[in-house]
């Protein structure tokens, strides 16, 4: 479990990163960092891993959460209690306006740097899961439910594993349809080159899984229609995949069946359109 209350999926094939040292220019291991590039350049001249409190200060006064350090978990199991809806990952974020976060640990300081990045979306992510998990719990339950629901699913997968694909709708159109790009690889590759679409890894995992390469990783993904051609600078269209998230976060029913959803190859050479 990397948070409270829900299990966090890893792609296929992502190994764990717990081991892995500080490296200051990470991003430039691969070109599919560029939509945290920027904050992440804020951290290149520290020689060891960054506090969590650099993380804040980083992000500035006005981010809109703060990054707290969390307690190791205690080895014995406190008496059962009734579960506090409150005291979950999410409602920390949602409620609280605070993020546990483990120090030295790649998962969460990546995860804080996509918040950097997509804050509008991960904002809205957490509220949604602070209000799935809350409506599923009866008064004076001991336990979280056995299983999580379809729409929890899809969450902690666009969370986690999640792929913006950002597209000219009028000469992309194609692109809109995420369940038919398994086979479509080479057409996102070619719309990427010619300028007509933008591929934006969301998921932290993902950014995880490019630390050290291992076995194919997939992700998945979410067209992002736009009705004219998309935004020319790296920051624009960022901000706009931020907010167009966001705002289908906001719709009912969105994500709650995951296994509809479109997957591609975390590719450099599909999603930077590289020759």
């Amino acid at each position: 479990m990397s948070a409270a209350g829900r299990a966090a999926p890893r792609p296929p094939g992502a190994p764990s990163r717990r081991s892995l040292s500080w490296e200051p220019l990470f991003y430039e291991k691969s070109g599919l960092f560029w939509p945290i590039r920027p904050r992440a350049e804020a951290f290149a001249t520290f020689a060891a891993w960054p506090s969590v409190e650099d993380y804040n200060r980083a992000l500035g006064p006005g981010f809109p959460v703060r990054f707290a350090e969390q307690a190791p978990t205690p080895r014995r199991r406190r008496r059962r209690g009734p579960v506090d809806p409150a005291a979950l990952y999410d409602a920390r974020i949602h409620v609280e306006g605070r993020v546990p976060t483990r120090p030295s640990n790649w998962h969460d300081f990546l995860n804080m740097l996509v918040w950097s990045a997509f804050p509008r979306a991960k904002a809205e992510l957490h509220a949604r899961q602070h209000r799935s998990i809350a409506a599923r719990l009866d008064p004076g339950a001991e336990v979280l439910p056995p299983s999580r629901t379809r729409e929890l699913d899809g969450l902690a997968l666009l969370d986690e594993g999640g792929l913006l694909l950002l597209h000219d709708a009028r000469r992309a159109a194609p692109l809109d349809d995420a369940s038919g790009l398994w086979d479509r690889a080479e057409e996102v590759r070619g719309a990427v080159r010619r300028g007509e679409a933008a591929a934006l890894v969301f998921g932290h995992a993902l950014y995880e899984s490019l630390l050290s390469p291992g076995p194919a990783v997939y992700a998945l993904v979410q067209p992002i229609p736009c009705a004219g051609p998309i935004p020319a600078a790296s920051a624009e269209r960022v901000a706009l995949a931020d907010a167009r998230l966001r705002d289908a976060l906001r719709a009912p029913g969105t994500f709650a069946a995951p296994e509809r959803s479109g997957r591609l190859p975390l590719d450099e050479r599909v999603l930077c359109g590289a020759p």
